[in-house]
């Protein structure tokens, strides 16, 4: 009878962990989602929970708010954004809101204010602080002429471009001056998905050690695409490392010319003609 019993009681435990812990963060996606749909400045959003183990859960979220919002019309946006109460039911909430603001050649750019709230918070979510986080992420963008958009995660900011992204590399190394929540990394990439060229670095790595992956792809002849080159320090990497994948029928001569400049300059490259 005793057995019976305390099997009943962990049955019962076990259903009221399932039901309120375990899915913390899928509930809360749920909620969320519905309080998004609410929202008339929201255009657009994803919102991924997650049901850690053991804990309350988490969510990852990406919010695009509506073009022609006003510095204190979207901080006051991130500010309720990130306050909403049915985040108490999580651990933490990692959360991205982007709007569109000009690049350096006028075109819009889609960029992005971070903040993390629940256990171990970032970022200042005053009406003050985040409109001069608005501020400093226009000003950034100001000064990339290529920049189409700027996203940003838990510890990493990521541009993409349309033109040479050691211009955004470096347009992001001068922005990591405004000490933005929290990041670690940073990718500053171009291209697409058979033709991408990529610059991975920490914060405080010197983005001129990444340089010389210009002149590997000078030596390219002129209409050569790469399918995909990499210039990264990123940890674990300690030193530079340069990747180029040629595409498919690529002249041999052309990959040796590549590895005989690598060795000049004096840096590792690994590089291949795709089959």
């Amino acid at each position: 009878m005793r057995r019976s019993v305390l099997v009943s009681f962990l049955m019962a435990v076990a259903v009221l962990l399932t039901g309120c812990t375990l899915n913390a963060g899928s509930k809360f996606a749920d909620e969320y989602e519905r309080y998004l749909d609410g929202r008339d400045d929201v255009i657009a959003y994803q919102v991924r929970g997650h049901n850690d183990l053991p804990g309350q859960g988490s969510a990852d979220t990406r919010v695009d708010l509506a073009d022609g919002l006003t510095d204190a019309q979207i901080a006051k946006a991130v500010g309720e954004l990130a306050g909403h109460p049915s985040q108490r039911s999580i651990a933490h909430h990692n959360l991205a809101v982007y709007f569109d603001t000009p690049n350096a050649s006028g075109r819009p750019a889609r960029v992005a204010v971070f903040v993390r709230t629940g256990d171990d918070p970032l970022q200042d979510t005053s009406a003050r602080a985040l409109t001069e986080r608005i501020g400093q992420v226009r000003a950034f963008a100001a000064t990339d002429p290529g920049l189409t958009e700027l996203s940003a995660y838990i510890s990493e900011l990521r541009a993409q471009t349309d033109g040479d992204p050691f211009v955004s590399a470096d347009a992001l190394t001068a922005y990591l001056e405004t000490e933005p929540p929290g990041v670690r990394r940073l990718t500053a990439a171009t291209g697409r998905v058979g033709s991408l060229g990529a610059v991975s670095f920490d914060a405080g790595d010197s983005v001129a050690a990444l340089r010389p992956m210009r002149e590997l792809l000078a030596t390219l002849p002129p209409g050569l695409i790469p399918l995909r080159w990499w210039a990264n320090s990123e940890m674990p990497v300690d030193t530079a490392e340069f990747e180029v994948d040629l595409p498919t029928g690529t002249d041999p001569a052309v990959l040796a010319g590549l590895e005989q400049r690598a060795a000049a300059l004096g840096v590792p490259l690994r590089a291949l003609i795709a089959r």
